[in-house]
């Protein structure tokens, strides 16, 4: 048969308990019995001190080593001074330990190998490239100041009361190069559109004279000096307006001209023998006009309408006689008496007697008797070219 258990869990209370002993000497047997012997707190304790001792030492003597090896040293970049603690043997070590390059230029004090001792101090600066413009005046240089301040004292450069001035004197210089521009109140001519205009502004380039003005430029508009550059007092700036048209033109082509020997002809001699054609082409041009002039011409697209014809020439190659004359000067003893100089009134000048109309149309100045005779040779030529020996009377002396 099954026990019944009891309904409440107060139930179990009504099971005996032994008390609990309280008497000193029984709690300790119980505790004794289970834990066991306990040790001296004493022993514990140095312990403890000895470690700490332990530590306090190895800390001292590291503190020690470290004050021994190390030494201070006064690194001052640009006037910006820093103390430092460094284990390094030579100036090198610090720059390497502060990521520090010297470049070309750069000042260094002491050297890069100068053993370091307790207390140095190490002196960089930095060599700056400085572009000063006064005016429209510019100047490059290589300077060691740390601000724009004293870069214009060592400069000996006061900006006058009330001028532009770029940057405050307190702004500091970059190692890759700084800019200071210093610009008075000037007059100014601006020449744009067929007008003059001056006037009066502290702008320092053009491109503010320009603004100044009230002149705007477009994109293909140029003006003299550049839009970047800077402004002289009293300076005149020219505007010149770009236009570009594009159209389709035909165009003539011009012929080549072939020669060919002739060696019963003296040397210098030439004739035409085929007279040449020009041709003819169709182009797709860009015509650039600069202030309503033609300055450009590009062909964009050509095609061929027609071939030019070659001109042949016949060129002589015959050497001139043993005294060395040429057929010019023999012509000319015939027609002048080999006088290059002569004018006798009768309407013919020179050594081969040209009219003045004649000389004028090969390109001659003045009269052919106040010319060399090479000059006259020169016009001579040309005219034999074009119209042939039949121009001379005296052609057939050629061959004397």
């Amino acid at each position: 048969m099954v026990e019944s258990r009891p309904k409440h869990r107060n139930a179990r209370k009504s099971v005996p308990q032994e008390p609990k002993v309280r008497n000193s000497t029984a709690h300790t047997s119980t505790h004794s019995t289970h834990a066991g012997p306990r040790k001296p707190r004493s022993r514990k304790k140095f312990s403890l001190i000895a470690l700490n001792l332990a530590i306090v030492l190895i800390v001292a003597g590291g503190t020690a080593a470290y004050g021994a090896l190390s030494r201070t040293v006064v690194l001052s970049i640009d006037g910006h001074k820093d103390t430092i603690r460094t284990f390094g043997d030579n100036v090198s070590d610090v720059l390497k330990a502060k990521h520090i390059t010297i470049r070309d230029g750069d000042k260094l004090s002491p050297s890069p190998s100068a053993k370091l001792r307790d207390g140095v101090h190490v002196n960089i600066s930095y060599a700056k490239p400085l572009t000063l413009a006064v005016d429209g005046k510019v100047t490059n240089a290589t300077v060691y100041d740390h601000t724009v301040g004293q870069a214009l004292d060592s400069a000996g450069v006061t900006p006058p009361q009330g001028a532009y001035v770029s940057a405050k004197r307190s702004a500091p210089l970059s190692r890759n190069g700084s800019e200071i521009v210093i610009s008075s109140t000037k007059s100014l001519t601006v020449l744009a559109d067929g007008k003059k205009k001056t006037v009066s502004t502290k702008a320092p380039t053009v491109a503010g004279v320009l603004k100044a003005a009230h002149v705007t430029l477009d994109s293909d508009d140029e003006v003299k000096p550049g839009k970047a550059a800077f402004v002289a007092p009293d300076q005149k700036l020219k505007v010149v307006r770009i236009k570009k048209v594009t159209k389709t033109e035909v165009v003539s082509v011009k012929f080549p001209v072939t020669y060919k020997t002739d060696s019963s002809a003296f040397q210098g001699e030439t004739s035409v023998i085929t007279p040449g054609k020009a041709g003819k082409s169709r182009e797709k041009v860009t015509i650039v006009y600069a202030d309503g002039k033609v300055r450009d011409r590009i062909v964009l697209v050509s095609r061929s309408l027609s071939d030019p014809r070659p001109q042949i020439v016949s060129r002589g190659t015959k050497k001139s006689d043993a005294s060395g004359n040429t057929v010019w000067d023999k012509i000319a003893k015939c027609e002048s008496g080999g006088n290059w100089h002569i004018n006798t009134g009768n309407g013919y000048y020179g050594g081969l007697q040209f009219s003045a109309a004649t000389w004028h149309s090969v390109g001659g100045t003045g009269l052919p008797s106040d010319h060399t005779r090479e000059e006259q040779i020169k016009r001579a030529k040309i005219l034999q070219a074009r119209s042939g020996w039949g121009q001379w009377g005296c052609a057939g002396a050629r061959f004397n």
